[in-house]
């Protein structure tokens, strides 16, 4: 019986898929951003537009994440099939079924049970190893699924999205503590830290409550979870060194920038149900802080997903460039109330997107692969 390489392993294939699902999920979401800033798009299905948001956060980001901490997991236990590749599993029939057939209540409850399988996930973590960026980022998973059960009993879209961002928010700043203790972190910071995201935690909450003070509150807390990143994250040190690491660096410290756009935009702007001030608010937070998350992780993430190491380019910084300049563009145009500049903003933030997009693709097919196998967490020594 001819034996089954590890290229064709089942375990393999099912990240393959997923990331497919991913892409497709990416790729629809993007279709529906040019569509909603204004450009004429064709119609690839009559709700996509209306499900942009739930889409990228819930579906296409809750699957990468999930999928993310069912490799590491499978790499730690040395499974190739972990059962934990259900959570991803799950949240991408989510992701396709809101493309399908939009915010039907069978998509958000299929995406509610991917949520709550990825608040399972993080407790298993947390029986392995009780630490406080483990706790951050399970907290960020039961927001995920707050605003996700929230969404499917009727609450509006404006007032979920809040839990939906402390998801990526809570799950990126745990990350960048994890990371950090390289710095050998004070007990002070620690403390700073637990507070600021406590704060942020319960300001969050708050906007079931009342919706303008918590906006505001959250505003706050977000401020000061960026004048943490700036002063203890390890990416201030890196961005002094060469190659990779200072891209990464160079990547996370932008997206801090725009996090703190983004918290003082809701201190200062408060509750907004659509339009300009809405607009700016989210996506400086969804776009120039997450989205630079993603351009900087990328290069260590997607090799132990797809088990393929992923050459560094310089050119890199060309596509992270023309990123940052269209999210401002598309602010600038919030800012002035003028919805051409937005649209040409939010039409140059999906072609950079698209075409780092292809030149990772690219340097994943031509890079020379070193011959380690690229499974499980921190794969790369680069990874700051």
């Amino acid at each position: 019986m001819k034996k089954v390489t590890g290229a064709r392993s089942p375990a393999v294939l099912l990240r393959f898929c997923l990331m497919a699902v991913v892409l497709i999920g990416l790729l629809a979401g993007l279709w529906a951003a040019l569509a909603r800033v204004g450009w004429a798009m064709p119609t690839l299905t009559e709700s996509l537009s209306g499900v942009h948001g739930p889409l990228m956060i819930v579906g296409v980001l809750g699957t990468l994440i999930g999928l993310e901490r069912a490799v590491a997991l499978a790499g730690l236990d040395q499974r190739k099939l972990h059962p934990t590749y259900a959570v991803p599993v799950v949240n991408a029939v989510g992701a396709l079924l809101l493309i399908l057939i939009g915010a039907q209540p069978v998509a958000k409850a299929v995406l509610l049970l991917g949520n709550l399988a990825l608040v399972a996930l993080f407790g298993v973590m947390l029986r392995r190893h009780r630490a406080l960026h483990i706790v951050v980022m399970a907290a960020g998973a039961v927001y995920l699924a707050i605003g996700t059960l929230a969404w499917l009993l009727g609450a509006p879209l404006f007032q979920v999205v809040y839990c939906w961002v402390a998801f990526l928010v809570l799950t990126i700043v745990g990350e960048r503590l994890e990371l950090s203790r390289v710095r050998r972190l004070s007990k002070l910071s620690y403390r700073l830290f637990g507070i600021s995201a406590g704060f942020y935690g319960v300001a969050v909450l708050s906007t079931f409550v009342n919706l303008d003070i918590g906006i505001r509150a959250t505003g706050i807390a977000t401020v000061l979870l960026v004048i943490w990143l700036f002063r203890y994250d390890v990416a201030m040190t890196a961005i002094r060194r060469q190659g990779q690491v200072r891209f990464i660096a160079a990547c996370l410290l932008a997206g801090y920038g725009w996090l703190g756009v983004s918290g003082l935009f809701g201190l200062f702007s408060g509750v907004s149900y659509a339009g300009f001030a809405y607009d700016a608010l989210l996506h400086s937070a969804l776009l120039g802080f997450v989205f630079s998350m993603i351009f900087g992780h990328v290069l260590v993430i997607l090799p132990a997903v797809i088990g393929r190491f992923i050459a560094y380019r310089p050119a890199f910084y060309a596509y992270l460039a023309v990123f940052h300049v269209s999210v401002a563009i598309r602010i600038m145009g919030d800012v002035l109330l003028q919805s051409t500049v937005r649209m040409w903003g939010g039409l140059f933030d999906v072609l950079a997107l698209l075409a780092f997009l292809i030149a990772v693709i690219h340097a994943a097919r031509t890079s020379p692969q070193p011959g380690v196998k690229c499974e499980g967490r921190n794969v790369n020594e680069n990874h700051y």
